[in-house]
């Protein structure tokens, strides 16, 4: 039963020893957790602020179920040390039952436990692939000259100390079974230390095949499990202590053997020694409650996170790449010092990839990392954008690859890597848009320089469509664009409802047979400044979408790439709020004009 109390006064009190006439503890996990708080103090303090988490936690962010990898390191001096695959999958089968409440003695809970007793949804798998992404049987064995470990000995999670390194703890439950001389098992918390964070099993304890009684029904290794899930002892190590747990009764100590119920303690109707997190005998033992559960589901998802999104109990699979660079593009030359960088990942896998790490250099600087993160399914794409940047004009270079999907090593590193060559030139960067009507056959483009001479052109424009060509002005040139219609009637307003957009200036379309645009005139207009812009949010949008102006907004066009009107209004407001459910989905452009006879136009997606 929880009251209120900190769990590092709980955590911190006694170090129970046993007086039942077994020579081995029951479980050694407070004795760690005492020992590991004397060299590494700083734990405690961990262990209040994922307390607090634990408590802040919502059961309705849960998942319903949770798989988890699991590694067996087998540690062994001699051949009967050397656990054999059948006990090994018996002990699996045993932590799988009890979590999810199938285990053969279930019916064994006293009627007055059984509104709480829990199925915890919670599944253990062996792991199918190694940290390095190597297939694995989800087992390794290590014979070691060390004759036993002490519940202290540390050498258990080293390779060179005659142990086995521990498998990165945040992709597996790394369990170790080895001869444990002064502990049946033992546990660490969440957030101890890292290169610890397993449970040891005794050799002679681990699974039910031909084990002697009383621990002989793998009770061992569901009860470190439920340390390793941040569950205490029923008793709450101290006289009539605190488990942090609302439906567990208060109980005055442990329990050993199999006492008769009801056995009263507390002021309680009766221990629930019956609780794997007890120190009954295996056979006593039959469940965990609602309460255990939602800790252990809240510890899942505050603390061990990265863990249940492992992919580990799946067979190497990941094979991603860059296949191209969107901005640059290779040989790419970008008017001006700024450009955008965006990549496009692909996925060359059987199955989804879920996280991966992107890695940058531009020329010689140093190279950074993105985290990326989403639902990239097998052969399909995402493009991500890695941020701004400003270089110097001239020649460069961007080496840029993936590394570690899934948390995995990549299975073909081949495809990972891209190098980008591109070219910053001096110069201003136009962007110009004509929305043609319906005679698009009639209009071209020309940009001529200070000479009058032809530097750019275009004859071949699509009729009602929203046309977009982009252009660099040198620094020292001031450039003139010409849009011509050769039956002299214009783009608007006739056939059609065009208009000439240039870097965000709208112009309209109703000229006769040519319209100039002195684009050095153009480059010199202010933009609004940040504290008078147009805000148009949210883009894209599901149907709602919101235009707020630091001046009363007078009309709101929005057009389809057609250029087709597809709605029109008056307005008289700063703000506005357009109901757009009706539109399909893609993209559109709006037209918004404002009392200061500023026009500007914005690309929104409907999605």
């Amino acid at each position: 039963m929880r009251r209120i109390s900190y769990i590092t006064l709980t955590l911190l009190l006694l170090i129970i020893t046993s007086s039942q006439g077994f020579s081995q503890l029951r479980c050694g996990t407070m004795q760690r957790w005492n020992a590991d708080t004397k060299d590494h103090p700083q734990l405690i303090e961990k262990r209040q602020i994922i307390e607090n988490d634990i408590i802040k936690w919502e059961k309705s962010t849960a998942l319903n179920s949770y798989n988890i990898p699991v590694v067996f390191h087998i540690l062994y001096e001699n051949e009967s040390e050397n656990i054999i695959i059948e006990q090994i999958q018996n002990q699996l089968d045993v932590l799988n039952q009890d979590f999810n409440r199938n285990n053969p003695d279930a019916n064994q809970t006293p009627a007055e436990f059984l509104n709480v007793a829990a199925n915890c949804n919670i599944n253990f798998c062996l792991a199918q692939r190694t940290p390095n992404n190597d297939s694995t049987s989800g087992i390794t064995y290590t014979q070691t000259d060390i004759s036993s470990f002490s519940l202290y000995d540390n050498r258990i999670f080293h390779d060179s100390l005659g142990g086995k390194t521990i498998w990165n703890p945040e992709r597996y439950l790394n369990i170790y079974v080895c001869d444990l001389t002064n502990a049946l098992g033992f546990s660490s918390f969440p957030g101890g230390i890292e290169s610890r964070d397993a449970v040891v099993i005794n050799y002679s304890n681990f699974g039910t095949i031909d084990v002697s009684p009383p621990f002989n029904k793998g009770r061992t290794a569901t009860h470190e499990l439920g340390h390793w899930l941040n569950l205490l002892h029923i008793w709450g190590d101290s006289n009539c202590g605190n488990d942090q747990v609302q439906d567990t009764p208060i109980q005055d100590t442990e329990n050993y053997g199999c006492p008769s119920h009801p056995s009263p303690t507390c002021s309680n109707n009766g221990d629930m020694f019956q609780n794997f997190m007890d120190y009954t005998d295996d056979a006593c033992m039959n469940l965990f409650t609602e309460g255990q559960k939602d800790r252990m589901h809240a510890t899942l998802n505050s603390q061990r996170t990265d863990l249940i999104q492992s992919q580990a109990c799946s067979l190497p699979y990941e094979d991603i790449g860059i296949i191209e660079n969107v901005s640059p593009a290779n040989n790419q030359d970008f008017c001006g010092y700024e450009f955008e960088l965006i990549t496009s990942l692909y996925n060359y896998s059987t199955s989804s990839v879920y996280e991966t790490q992107i890695y940058f250099q531009i020329d010689d600087d140093e190279t950074q990392m993105m985290e990326w993160s989403g639902d990239l399914l097998p052969n399909s794409s995402v493009e991500i954008n890695l941020g701004n940047y400003t270089l110097s004009a001239g020649q460069h270079t961007l080496l840029i690859y993936s590394s570690s999907p899934n948390g995995f090593r990549d299975l073909n590193p081949n495809n990972d890597t891209l190098v980008v060559n591109f070219n910053l030139k001096d110069g201003s960067p136009f962007e110009f848009q004509i929305q043609t009507d319906n005679y698009a056959e009639e209009n071209r483009w020309e940009i001529l320089n200070d000479n009058n001479e032809i530097i750019a052109y275009e004859n071949e424009l699509v009729s009602n469509q929203l046309n977009t060509f982009s252009f660099c002005q040198d620094v020292d040139s001031c450039y003139t664009l010409v849009v011509y219609d050769e039956y002299e009637d214009g783009i608007c307003c006739d056939f059609g409802n065009g208009f000439i957009s240039i870097n965000n200036q709208v112009f309209n379309g109703n000229f006769n047979s040519e319209i100039e645009f002195d684009l050095c005139t153009i480059s010199t207009i202010k933009e609004l400044s940040q504290q008078d812009a147009l805000i148009v949010y949210p883009n894209p949008s599901n149907g709602m979408l919101i235009i707020e102006s630091p001046f009363k907004i007078e009309y709101i066009r929005i057009y389809d790439l057609m250029g087709k009107i597809v709605l029109e209004k008056n307005c008289h407001n700063k703000e506005e709020e357009l109901n757009l459910y009706h539109l399909d989905k893609g993209p559109y452009l709006v037209l918004i004009s404002t009392q200061n006879e500023y026009t500007q136009y914005q690309k929104i997606i409907i999605q």
